[in-house]
Order: C-alpha cells, then structure tokens, then sequence
C-alpha cells in the first residue's frame, strides 16, 4: 500500500509541513496565460503530464533532492498529482482546482484554498490578493494565512531541461497560528513560469519564522513530458 509522506522525510512539525506544502505546489499553472480566458485553461492540463526538479540548500549550497510530480487525475473540479522524491518510499498527495490553488496536500487541507493559483491572464505589473485557512487533518490546529501576488518581468531562463520563455512572480505569504499569534510565519516565494511547459521551470523560496530567517531553496526543472 502506497504511504503519504511530507517531501522530506524526518521533518513532522507541524510548521515545517507547511512550508513544504507552501514549497511544492505554489505555482502549477496553465498554458493560456498568454491572454486566453480562463475557461479555456480547463484542457490544459492532461493526465500523465510529468515534471521533475532538483532542489538546493542556498544557506549550506548543498543539493537536497529530486522530485517529481505527475498528474494522476483530472476532474471537473479538481486536478491531482502525485510527488515522489528519488531515493525515498512513499508519495505525497497533491489537490488543485482548475486555476491552480490547492485544496489539499497530504494531511494539510485549505479552505477555500491556499490562494496562491493563477490570474488569468498574466502580464507584467499585475497582481492579486488571496486568504486561506490551513488546518492539518491530524491535529485540527488551524492557521490562517494571507497571499500577495505580483507579475514582476519577463526573463529567458535556461536549466537542463531547455531554454525557456517565462513570467517572473513574486510572492509573499504570512501564515498565523490561530492558537498562538505570535507563531508568525513569512514565505517570499519567487518562480519563473514558463508556458511551453505549463509549470514553473525554476523557484526560490525562503521562510522566515517570526521575521527570522529559517530556510532558503531553490529548484530547477530537469526533465518534463507532456500528454498532448
């Protein structure tokens, strides 16, 4: 039987599977960014499409790991992936809607969801506003965060996987403790979306825990099919 595990293993906290969830699927958009309506981003996603990143420790500039996701089932409502880290047993669960804002990562679940999906369409200077509530099925104890989004450019990016045109988002999240305030957490999330591969193709994120600094990653695309 297939387990659920965070992205890493040996990190059960309850704040650090948050930020995880924050980390691995803050930005899986669709391909009609370019000014088509939203409804026609409904498509754009397919079983079977796949996309694999190595991750990076900026602090320590030490590689961390290798991760996958693949999309495993498209609904009128919902699209699901599937995260595999190499070298680990397990797989974690992923939830969207059809404009990429998740409702549900393993034990985590987002009400409405975590905000942080797509505005179609996308062009620099634009930005938009989300709240969410995130509460751990394990242990009940909610959050509730607040989400600010920002078009900031247009960049060429080249990774293994290829030479990319791609949106440059900024993104910053403050994530509270319901039960403790002074629990504060701050997320700046930046990626680089590329339409061709309907997915980011590189991603840095760093968090802070009451305004201090606890992690900085980084990830690039390495490898991606898509089902057309």
């Amino acid at each position: 039987m297939v387990t659920h595990q965070p992205l890493f293993a040996g990190r059960n906290s309850y704040m650090t599977l948050l930020c995880l969830a924050l980390l691995v699927g803050s930005a899986l958009w669709s391909d009609a960014l370019l000014g088509q309506p939203a409804d026609q981003a409904r498509d754009a996603v397919r079983v079977g499409d796949r996309w694999v990143y190595d991750t990076k420790d900026e602090i320590t500039g030490f590689a961390k790991a290798t991760y996958s996701q693949v999309v495993t089932e498209v609904s009128p409502k919902e699209v699901v992936l599937n995260l595999t880290v190499r070298g680990q047993n397990g797989s974690t669960l992923l939830v969207y809607d059809h404009d990429w804002n998740r409702i549900e990562q393993s034990n985590v679940k987002f009400r409405p969801n975590d905000g942080q999906g797509i505005r179609l369409p996308l062009a620099v200077g634009k930005e938009w506003r989300a709240e969410y509530e995130a509460r751990p099925t394990q242990t009940g104890a909610a959050s509730k965060g607040s989400v600010l989004s920002k078009v900031v450019g247009r960049e060429t990016v080249t990774t293994s996987a290829g030479t990319f045109d791609t949106f440059k988002i900024e993104t910053r999240v403050q994530n509270i403790n319901t039960s403790d305030p002074s629990q504060l957490s701050q997320y700046e999330n930046v990626i680089w979306f590329a339409p061709q591969v309907n997915h980011w193709v590189r991603r840095k994120l760093v968090t802070k825990i009451r305004n201090r600094t606890t992690a900085d990653t980084s990830e690039e695309l390495t490898d991606f099919s898509r089902n057309f």
